[in-house]
C-alpha cells in the first residue's frame, strides 16, 4: 500500500532545495564581492606620488598644487 507521499516530494525536500538555492546564490554574491574588492584595494595600493602625477597628468591639479602636495609627502617620511 502507498502512503500520500510515495511518488513526490515532501515539503521538507521543497524547503531543503530553497535553502540550498538561497545558500548557493549567497555563495556567489560573497565571492563577486570579494572580487571586486580586491580590484578596488590593488588601486589603493599606489604609491602617493604616482597618485599625484597621474592626476596632474590629467589636468586635476595645476603644477603649483602638485609642488606643494608633492613636498608635503616627502616631508612626511
Amino acid at each position: 500500500m502507498m502512503d500520500w507521499y510515495d511518488g513526490g516530494m515532501s515539503w521538507g525536500g521543497v524547503f531543503g532545495g530553497l535553502v540550498m538555492l538561497i545558500g548557493l546564490a549567497l555563495a556567489v554574491v560573497g565571492v563577486v564581492a570579494l572580487v571586486r574588492g580586491g580590484d578596488s584595494l590593488a588601486a589603493d595600493r599606489r604609491a602617493p606620488e604616482q597618485i599625484l602625477d597621474e592626476r596632474l597628468a590629467r589636468g586635476e591639479i595645476d603644477i603649483e598644487e602638485y609642488i606643494r602636495c608633492r613636498d608635503l609627502l616627502r616631508s612626511a617620511h
